[in-house]
């Protein structure tokens, strides 16, 4: 089995305890090297930390706060009886500047937790590192010493301070650094230490007696000097940020080399440097800005004291309540929806000659390829068009000569898949809420082909894996069109009247089906999801809404085609949890289907349409029951966490 590349950080565990005025505002994981490694895991690197801390409050967190950046925690030991390490840091707000402090005393009690020597067991840790792991130290002490001296993984050292060479004469410092690292990291205060202790003038002759692969020294808002092959390069910080904490910024400065580095193949010259001195810099002005250490990272974690006990002593976690991405978009969808049918989009939508089509595709991805096919049906249905609703490696693969018309749905309008499947299609349309002169930067389409429904007052997009406006607002465009052909302009009261409809009918389902709902959505679930006829849209919607939560999986019937043999599989492999899409009207086929169903558990979503109207109310229902599902598990279902793997994937741009 091939084993995965990590990046290692090693070392004792360190809370820091941020105070503001006197105040303690909050706490944190601290430590240079497990800092790094904090940066690290945002760059979809794996990483992991081999440690100790104490099996304490201090200890907990330290802990926590790798493991909610992504960070393996697995070997880090907890020890009984032992203080945690904790570092204090305090800021004085000095006339609108702020001046800092840090010290190993608490402030308020003016107890130390710290210990000297290091707890880890280097036997332990060489035992557990893979050959091809990397390796991040921020001190040379005797138990780090034994791990650098005894495993040949590439290692990278952050040394910040020079207090423990002074224990050591000048041939032994160089044999516990020289050769051993392919990148080091120095501030200016050690840079001097090491040019007065060997009697050195240069930076060059620094990097000839240590000998790494590239020694870096940051000078703050001066920028840095990088020595690599006895090239010396220094490059000078361009618009420095305004600080608020400057702690931190060396070591995520530190962190985009090391990420860098691995990612060009461990290759270094003058370009590499050019290139990763930007994308640093561009990190640490935004470390600057926070308070902390990993303050762009993540939140401080806000605690309690317990009683009257100092709170670095004994404290409980509070829990800080989390906005909900899902709630934000559902809460604005009906101003977006109303926005979008009102936006020059319409106008442009008015003036395309249908007429002239015979036949059309209508393309998208997830939730926008519900509204294609809820748009293709609208043409269909109002020019007896064929529309065909096609995924993009669909229209990749078949032969388009006799296409008139490409429609492509895409939420920022610039969807890599969909402008590469369609790049042998002249007449393309594109719906979407872009802005008008990116799209045509970006795709080359005329600016009169971009339906764009973005306006002034119209501005703010979704955020999250589903998209509830995305699905909603091509198919209100295209709704307001039937309702022009159908001599009705009563359309910004029906979109109102049909989300506070479902709105309503979810609340008070939800509220007087809670016993059933509890097994009905029971995590790992496997939902049979019935569609067909006039509910296809919602169908393709809520399918795509479910599998991308992450929670549950679903499998999508469409009512006869369920009848060709496919109730085999259902009554022997299904969990017979049934989610069924159906118009006003009911056949009598789908009368035997129901009575079919009858005896399993069925959530059944009638709308009070037929046709055309069903098929956009059941795509508005899709939004809402998505929408209780998240608030009834109390989670925000529209966040998912994806593996590095699967970004890949997701982010691919090439050849489909």
């Amino acid at each position: 089995m091939e084993l995965k590349m990590r990046i290692i950080s090693i070392g004792d565990l360190v809370t820091d305890f941020y105070y503001k005025n006197g105040k303690l505002i909050g706490v944190n994981g601290g430590m240079t090297s497990h800092n790094i490694i904090a940066n690290i895991a945002k760059f979809n690197l794996e990483t992991a930390v081999y440690g100790v801390c104490g099996n304490d409050m201090a200890g907990n967190i330290a802990i926590k706060s790798l493991k909610d950046i992504g960070t393996n925690v697995d070997n880090i030991k907890i020890i009984g009886n032992l203080n945690t390490r904790c570092f204090h840091v305090s800021y004085i707000d000095d006339n609108g500047k702020l001046e800092f402090t840090s010290k190993k005393r608490c402030p308020i009690c003016n107890q130390k937790k710290w210990y000297d020597e290091s707890k880890i067991e280097p036997q332990d840790i060489l035992e557990k590192i893979n050959p091809d792991d990397i390796l991040v130290f921020d001190n040379l002490n005797n138990k780090n010493q034994i791990i650098i001296d005894n495993c040949q993984n590439r290692k990278m050292l952050d040394l910040g301070q020079y207090f423990e060479l002074d224990n050591y004469q000048d041939e032994e410092i160089i044999t516990k650094i020289k050769n051993k690292f392919d990148l080091i990291n120095l501030n200016e205060r050690v840079e001097k230490y090491l040019k007065n202790r060997f009697s050195l003038k240069t930076l060059e002759e620094v990097y000839n007696i240590l000998h790494p692969k590239m020694i870096i020294v940051t000078r703050g808002k001066k920028g840095s000097d990088f020595v690599f092959n006895n090239n010396k390069i220094s490059k000078k910080l361009e618009s420095p940020s305004i600080e608020v904490d400057p702690t931190g910024a060396g070591d995520a400065f530190f962190s985009v080399f090391i990420s860098e580095y691995i990612k060009n193949n461990y290759i270094i010259d003058s370009n590499f440097i050019d290139l990763t001195f930007k994308k640093a810099t561009d990190l640490t002005k935004k470390v600057v800005k926070k308070f902390g250490a990993r303050g762009h990272l993540q939140n401080l974690y806000k605690i309690k004291k317990i009683d009257d006990i100092c709170p670095c002593n004994n404290f409980n976690i509070l829990s800080r309540k989390q906005i909900k991405r899902c709630n934000i978009n559902i809460n604005n969808l009906e101003v977006r929806l109303i926005n979008a049918i009102n936006s020059n989009a319409y106008d442009k939508l008015l003036k395309i000659n249908f007429n002239n089509f015979k036949n059309c595709l209508f393309i998208g991805t997830g939730g926008s390829f519900a509204g294609a096919k809820f748009s293709s049906k609208v043409i269909n249905y109002l020019y007896g068009i064929n529309t065909i609703t096609l995924y993009p490696r669909d229209v990749y693969y078949r032969n388009n000569h006799s296409i008139d018309a490409t429609f492509l749905f895409t939420y920022s309008g610039t969807t890599d898949d969909l402008l590469i499947s369609t790049k042998l299609i002249n007449n393309k349309y594109i719906i979407t809420k872009g802005e008008l002169q990116k799209v045509v930067t970006k795709t080359g389409i005329s600016k009169n082909n971009i339906l764009s429904y973005r306006t002034g007052s119209n501005k703010g997009k979704e955020r999250g894996f589903l998209s509830f406006e995305g699905a909603l607002a091509p198919s209100s465009l295209f709704l307001k069109l039937y309702f022009a052909k159908n001599l009705r302009n009563d359309i910004d009261d029906f979109i109102s009247n049909t989300i506070d409809y479902w709105k309503s009918y979810f609340a008070q389902y939800f509220k007087e089906n809670n016993k059933m709902l509890k097994e009905f959505l029971q995590e790992g679930s496997c939902f049979n999801l019935f569609t067909g006829d006039f509910t296809e849209s919602a169908g393709y919607d809520l399918e795509s809404k479910i599998i991308e939560s992450g929670i549950y999986n679903c499998l999508i019937h469409e009512k006869k085609n369920f009848s060709h043999g496919r109730f085999i599989n259902y009554e022997h492999l299904s969990q017979h949890k049934n989610i069924y899409f159906k118009q006003k009207t009911t056949s009598s086929y789908e009368e035997k289907l129901l009575k079919y169903l009858a005896k399993d558990r069925n959530l059944i979503i009638e709308s009070r349409y037929d046709g055309i109207l069903c098929e956009y109310d059941l795509l508005v229902a899709s939004q809402y029951l998505i929408y209780y599902i998240s608030n009834f598990l109390d989670i925000d279902i529209s966040k998912p966490t994806y593996s590095e793997a699967a970004l890949k994937i997701y982010f691919y741009k090439g050849d489909l």
